[in-house]
């Protein structure tokens, strides 16, 4: 889910003389926790704003420039507020021309201030499968939107079973004797496909589109699937985001349990083939929970404390000195973070080890 947060970039001084006016791209919106934000088109990237910098978007009008924006900005009296409030609406204002929020070109006047090659490894590689898959999540969206708490008490009741039975094989796990591999694989593709596809199912009940779907490589190292919810942003409350967020790894315990159930109840390869996928299952659950990754647990929780960004302000305040509580907060996730992704880069290596010791 791409979101920036303004931040402070290099300001050059050109661009301070035209007039500034909103782009036709750029779309003002209230969004995610009833905050104001911007949606610039051209990037489809969502822009939160503080209440300082809406006040400034709302208040441009196409004939005034920043420098007489600049020159209208006041300390009270006090020379060093001034300067200090100056900084800080020329700051914003570069931030959001820099982001295409203006009619402006977005390089006029200078050039970016992150470099080419961290710009492009920020991007990892992926592969879109689809450009729209509304047709796919149509009619299970419109069955829920129609039946709301039939739904609810449906799905939580699949939900406790499944639960039930992923801890039956828990306590009763035994090692397969006999697997059939490519059922294996056909079986966790196919759970990861319906994971997605039910992100963009919850979307479409919110009234939200999502907009593709594919693969792509995290970190340049590690594969996953994803579903693009961008949009989610437009939803106000933090229920619906923390819903969609959550909707895949419901999946994932719901599919976990089914498999659990046929190698509770079966025999010889058929059982054995269902043991590899349940914990196959199990561990891709753990995973997607843990919100140490920039997984469906990390989106349920920034949804749910309604921290928009937490991943690159916690890796900011872990490169500076922390002072405030917040800030070390902020500081020691990014450590365990840091710390987390190691291990799981080192088990995944494990993992494909192991896979092609099993089929040698």
């Amino acid at each position: 889910m791409p979101q920036q947060q303004i931040d402070d970039r290099e300001v050059n001084e050109p661009w301070l003389t035209l007039p500034l006016a909103l782009s036709p791209e750029a779309e003002r919106l209230t969004g995610a926790d009833f905050a104001p934000m911007l949606y610039v088109a051209a990037e489809q990237r969502y822009i939160k704003l503080s209440p300082g910098a809406a006040r400034l978007v709302d208040a441009l009008d196409g004939g005034t420039t920043a420098a007489e924006i600049l020159a209208g900005v006041s300390g009270d009296g006090d020379p060093g507020l001034a300067a200090r409030r100056r900084d800080a609406v020329l700051r914003t204002l570069d931030s959001l021309r820099r982001a295409g929020a203006f009619t402006l070109a977005r390089g006029t006047g200078a050039t970016s201030a992150v470099p080419g090659w961290r710009r492009r490894l920020a991007q990892p590689p992926r592969v879109r499968f689809t450009s729209g898959i509304g047709a796919l999540v149509a009619r299970p969206a419109a069955l829920v939107a129609r039946h709301p708490r039939a739904s609810r008490i449906v799905l939580a009741a699949l939900a406790l079973a499944s639960l039930a039975l992923c801890l039956a094989g828990g306590l009763r796990f035994a090692r397969p004797s006999a697997v059939v591999w490519p059922v294996v694989a056909a079986a966790i593709l196919f759970e990861v496909a319906v994971h997605e596809l039910a992100h963009a199912t919850v979307c479409r009940v919110y009234g939200i589109r999502a907009r593709e779907a594919g693969v792509m490589l995290w970190g340049w190292f590690l594969p996953l699937a994803y579903v693009d919810c961008t949009d989610i942003y437009r939803l106000p409350g933090r229920r619906p985001r923390i819903l969609v967020a959550l909707a895949g790894p419901y999946v994932d315990l719901v599919a976990a349990g089914a498999f659990a159930a046929v190698a509770l109840t079966g025999s010889g390869a058929a059982a054995g083939t269902a043991w590899v996928v349940f914990l196959s299952l199990v561990l891709m659950l753990a995973r997607n929970l843990t919100p140490l990754l920039p997984t469906d647990g990390y989106h349920a929780l920034e949804a749910a404390t309604g921290e928009l960004n937490l991943r690159r302000r916690a890796w900011r305040q872990l490169r500076a000195a922390p002072r405030t509580r917040r800030e070390r907060v902020y500081a020691a996730y990014a450590a365990i973070t840091a710390a987390y992704t190691v291990a799981m880069v080192a088990l995944v290596l494990i993992e494909l080890r192991a896979v092609v010791r099993l089929l040698g």
